[in-house]
């Protein structure tokens, strides 16, 4: 049986969202572990990354302890995983738990605490996807600047279907939390980019005491510019969009 579980968590999510630079915020605190995707269906690269020095090996990598077929065997991780002294957790992403259902079982018999952490402008996330093809990295470390001048040109025919995608994944997880009656919280990344304030409702949830110390991300921004600065055939794209309920997610 897992102890103290209130300082268990799990962070709910979807790729290009924040959450790399909420986690690694998040384990800045002192007797806090934000691990990343420990269930990402492949084995870790050798560049540095910004878990580098702590990451635990991710599901698949590992040679589960006794009964090695699922459940048990991600069960018998998570409970290795959930035994780490202080507040612990992971990233888990939407289609991981898609692949991984038996993860739910676990959360809710636990009484795992999630963050969904969201997106609210879907067309930031499209784009944020086009600028890591464009630039052909997913984050960067503090220390390097990002590149200068990045444009990107958005595939305007999927457009709409992207961003209505986006936003049903998001709703389906809002019901699955509330269908299981789990402790939830759901914070948004533009509200804890604007002003980091809003990461005491994170602290507050988690039972997290971080007294005076001002939590750090290693991670840097890549993206400064806004749609006009960033999207190369912006106007394509603001005509793609007038007529549908994504409009005034173009700045």
């Amino acid at each position: 049986m897992i102890d103290d579980v209130e300082s268990k968590f799990v962070v709910l999510t979807t790729n290009r969202s924040g959450s790399v630079w909420v986690m690694s915020t998040l384990n800045s605190l002192p007797n806090v572990t934000a691990q990343g995707e420990l269930f990402l269906p492949r084995a870790r690269v050798s560049e540095r990354r910004w878990d580098s020095d702590f990451a635990r090996p991710r599901f698949i990598e590992t040679k589960p302890e006794g009964l090695s077929f699922r459940p048990f065997s991600v069960f018998s991780y998570l409970n290795a995983l959930y035994r780490t002294p202080g507040a612990v957790g992971f990233k888990l992403m939407y289609v991981q738990l898609g692949c991984y259902p038996e993860i739910l079982a676990y959360l809710m018999r636990h009484h795992i605490r999630v963050v969904h952490l969201v997106r609210r402008n879907h067309l930031d996330v499209v784009l944020s996807y086009a600028v890591k093809a464009k630039i052909g990295q997913a984050h960067l470390l503090v220390g390097p600047s990002a590149p200068d001048d990045i444009r990107v040109e958005l595939d305007t025919e999927n457009l709409i279907r992207q961003l209505e995608w986006l936003k049903k994944q998001q709703s389906i997880a809002r019901k699955l939390l509330s269908w299981c009656r789990m402790p939830h919280l759901e914070v948004a990344y533009e509200d804890l980019l604007r002003d980091q304030a809003h990461f005491r409702l994170i602290w507050d949830f988690l039972s997290i005491r971080p007294e005076e110390h001002v939590p750090r991300s290693n991670v840097a921004k890549i993206r400064w510019g806004g749609h006009r600065d960033v999207i190369s055939n912006y106007e394509e794209v603001k005509e793609a969009l007038a007529h549908s309920k994504f409009a005034g997610l173009l700045e």
